[in-house]
């Protein structure tokens, strides 16, 4: 049991906002170092010097990148960069995203490649699978979004309130979490995507085409609607990945 005096005698946690900042700082002076798998960090006590916090502050934060599988810590070593392409966790990639660490091209080429494996497979399962709530759950969905284009509003959120209902139509908890980790990376390109109006209304369309095979129970016909959506989508990914390899 923990006495009074010992709890008098530990830090005070560093608080949520603090930590995250420092994370958000931390993971851009990483990349700026052009640190490789297997370097080592420098030292709590110089990154507390550095980033101008207490070292409570810098070890939760190293606790996070540890708890996601950044950083490793050797005994009597110190802290060492991980490969995150091979050792780190969907949610280390998801937190680099919503700090705004941008993926590298090979990464943004296997997260389209694995967005059309699992949206594929997703909607057949749920074309072969659902059941009468599901669909009513992509209604009220459905219903949302034709209001959103009519008010030439932002769809990235329905968007992705879409895709994932149609995951749970799958009926499988494990591949909505997958697929929901997949969104949360996402989200902020996906609002850059929706900011061309444009794109909502046949979007929407195509939505709409997914839900009639789901409902249907057609799996060929949920596929090649799905198909058609994705095809849109990573034209975009990948004009993206042009203009970024010319520098515009």
């Amino acid at each position: 049991m923990t006495s009074s005096d010992d709890r008098r005698s530990l830090p005070p946690a560093a608080p949520l906002d603090e930590r995250g900042n420092l994370i958000g700082r931390l993971l851009p002076f990483i990349a700026h170092r052009r640190l490789e798998p297997g370097d080592r960090l420098p030292s709590e006590r110089e990154l507390a010097e550095r980033f101008g916090v207490g070292r409570g502050a810098v070890r939760e934060a190293l606790a996070v990148l540890e708890t996601l599988r950044m950083v490793e810590r050797r005994p009597n070593s110190g802290i060492y960069l991980r490969s995150v392409e091979r050792q780190g966790s969907i949610e280390a990639m998801v937190l680099q995203a919503e700090l705004g660490v941008p993926l590298a091209e090979s990464e943004v080429r296997e997260v389209v490649e694995l967005r059309r494996i699992m949206e594929i497979q997703g909607v057949r399962l749920a074309a072969s699978r659902r059941h009468t709530d599901d669909i009513q759950r992509l209604d009220t969905i459905l219903a949302e979004g034709a209001w959103l284009v009519a008010l030439g509003e932002n769809l990235a959120d329905y968007d992705a309130a879409f895709h994932l209902a149609m995951v749970e139509a799958t009926g499988n908890h494990v591949f909505l979490r997958v697929v929901n980790a997949f969104y949360l990376m996402s989200r902020n390109r996906r609002w850059q995507y929706f900011a061309d109006g444009m794109r909502a209304p046949l979007s929407h369309q195509q939505h709409v085409a997914m839900r009639d095979a789901v409902a249907a129970g057609d799996p060929d016909a949920a596929e090649a609607a799905m198909g058609s959506h994705l095809q849109s989508v990573e034209g975009y990914w990948l004009e993206l990945l042009k203009r970024r390899s010319r520098g515009d």
